[in-house]
């Protein structure tokens, strides 16, 4: 098996699995993949629709449609699921789990969409899908099942008709894809999906919920659309802040504006705004997925939703993964999975921390395989860039910041320092919420030591340059000052010392922002003020942060440094002596302290 992360290898069939086995890879790298269901196996012309999930006990379900004659949409269609126990590097043979109507399992009929649910309170799997008779396409009827042994059984699929169904509506449909129990706020614990209907001429992506772990369903927040937008297969995510981010396929839309998203703030009852186009991610018009990987009131340092579909803007080709480090507002171009043909697709977090990315494939066709590709946050781009070595934060928040260039240990104000050769050599702080100031108060220091070179020396550096927002600190001793600046919003604040302390002696800088006033301190002492402009100097997502160059790698610093802190307030006058004085380190609120020994 061969595994790489932009497979063009698959074009010959190297990695082809047959659907039913259970042999283990002959390596582990980090990016895998296999095929789980393939046309014509076990007497099925076609799969589609994928769907994935993790169970509370780490194993994963992998759900698709099984057609009976090749890809028509109703037609005799049976949901198989298979299992893997060791986060997908074997599966199970495949399983009917849902055929036939409701009085006779082996009479035609179509079972589709499925949208599995994890319950991680009571360990239980919720599985909705629809329904049709599979000769004509309506009526459409969602359906519910539950398993309550890890996927191994489920229950007797009951008809939903009543509860989040209406007879005046004509098409209707559950995810497909993966829904989401709720974690956060006063919906705690909610089951959450997305479906879509339409009621003859007026088109609506819905969500629905549940408050006791699958028993009931109950309509929630809904967008009708009497215009031209169709928001449908509808994949949920759920915010930090605990609200939902629904992303929906427009089936209306034109190539590369086929994205929607709308936001619930109240767990799935109400949407806050209609359904918007997505800027920045380019599809054609096909289901895509949403999945989270990192979140800060998890513990991790940033956020990061990922997003799964084919990137070619107008033919299902190039399955993509995307990410947004904020929350769904934006996203970044994205890493390639495969250059074949791509369709559906669902994704999970696996109990490795890899991802799991279960999507339609083929060298063909997009419906000729579904196949599970499982890989690293590493494989996607971390945000930060190269790992390489670091120097520690005491801070607690492990903003450990990482050594480029080579700065060597020397001797510091306070025990050792790092000398930067005005060449390379830089310090280049991970991307972290917690180093966010945003539009608030903040302080950032340090020990310097320098004099030999007359360039301009970036201290600090962080979010953006030029016209963007900004803030920096610099050392300009051609024109005898340190200058600092801000920038929000296109507003920039400025302030200069007199002095630019290029005596190759130790001096404390500091730089803060208080109240509307941005200020320089040398040694404790206050020595240059300006207006600071409101707003917010670090909206975009992901930033990055220097100290010792420019963002892009001018200015480097040509001396040592110590002590760098940073506080998301402004520090007293009071405290501002004391460190300079003593070095105090039971100032509270630092988001980053680097000792640099």
């Amino acid at each position: 098996m061969r595994r790489l992360l932009v497979l063009g290898l698959l074009a010959a069939g190297l990695i082809a699995t047959p659907p039913t086995s259970t042999a283990a890879p002959s390596q582990t790298t980090a990016v895998s993949q296999l095929v789980l269901f393939d046309k014509g196996v076990a007497g099925y012309g076609c799969y589609r629709i994928p769907a994935i999930v993790r169970t509370k006990t780490g194993t994963l379900l992998a759900f698709a449609e099984a057609r009976r004659n090749w890809c028509g949409d109703s037609q005799e269609i049976d949901l198989v699921m298979r299992r893997s126990t060791d986060n997908g590097r074997t599966w199970s043979p495949q399983k009917v789990v849902l055929s036939g109507t409701d009085a006779n399992p082996g009479a035609v009929a179509t079972r589709g969409n499925p949208t599995p649910i994890a319950d991680l309170e009571t360990g239980r799997v919720v599985l909705l899908t629809t329904f049709d008779p599979g000769t004509t396409t309506r009526p459409r009827t969602p359906y519910v099942q539950t398993s309550d042994d890890d996927g191994l059984t489920f229950s007797t699929a009951r008809s939903l008709a009543t509860e989040i169904d209406d007879p005046a509506w004509g098409w209707y449909a559950t995810g497909p894809g993966h829904g989401i129990q709720l974690t956060r706020g006063v919906h705690k614990g909610n089951l959450v999906a997305g479906t879509n209907y339409d009621d003859g001429g007026r088109r609506a992506g819905q969500l629905v919920y549940s408050t006791d772990h699958g028993d009931t369903w109950h309509k929630g927040a809904t967008d009708v659309r009497s215009d031209s937008a169709v928001p449908q297969e509808i994949s949920v995510v759920e915010k930090t802040n605990g609200g939902i981010y629904a992303a929906a396929r427009n089936n209306a839309g034109a190539a590369g504006a086929s994205r929607m998203g709308a936001v619930s703030n109240d767990g799935g009852r109400t949407f806050a705004a209609p359904f918007a186009t997505i800027a920045g991610l380019t599809t054609p018009v096909v289901q895509g997925a949403v999945q989270r990987l990192r979140a800060t009131d998890e513990g991790d340092r940033y956020n990061r939703i990922l997003f799964s579909a084919p990137a070619d803007p107008e033919r299902r080709r190039y399955m993509t993964v995307h990410s947004s480090f904020d929350e769904g507002k934006t996203w970044n171009g994205g890493t390639r999975i495969t250059a074949d043909w791509s369709g559906y697709s669902d994704m999970a977090e696996l109990a490795t921390g890899e991802i799991g990315l279960l999507y339609e494939a083929g060298t063909v066709d997009a419906r000729d395989q579904i196949r599970f590709a499982r890989f690293t946050e590493t494989d996607l781009g971390l945000p930060d860039g190269a790992t390489g070595p670091t120097t520690p934060d005491t801070s607690g928040l492990g903003n450990h910041a990482y050594l480029r260039g080579g700065p060597v240990v020397a001797a510091g104000k306070f025990g050792q320092g790092r000398d930067l050769d005005g060449v390379d050599d830089h310090l280049q702080l991970p991307f972290a919420e917690s180093l966010a100031f945003g539009a608030g108060d903040f302080t950032a220091m340090t020990w310097i030591k320098y004099g030999v070179s007359t360039a301009n020396q970036a201290i600090f550096w962080g979010y953006g340059i030029d016209q963007y927002s900004q803030f920096w600190l610099r050392a300009e001793p051609g024109s005898s000052r340190i200058r600092a600046l801000i920038t929000s919003n296109g507003n920039t604040g400025t302030v200069a010392t007199t002095k630019a302390y290029n005596d190759k002696a130790w001096h404390h800088v500091a730089l803060q922002r208080k109240a509307g006033t941005l200020s320089i301190w040398v040694d404790g002492v206050q020595v240059a003020t300006a207006t600071a402009p409101a707003g917010s100097i670090s909206p975009a997502r992901p930033f990055k942060m220097y100290v010792g160059q420019r963002l892009d790698g001018l200015h480097r610093f040509d001396g040592t440094l110590d002590e760098v802190r940073m506080y998301r307030r402004a520090l007293t006058a009071d405290e501002l002596k004391r460190i300079h004085a003593t070095n105090a380190t039971d100032v509270p609120g630092a988001v980053l302290n680097l000792p640099l020994g």
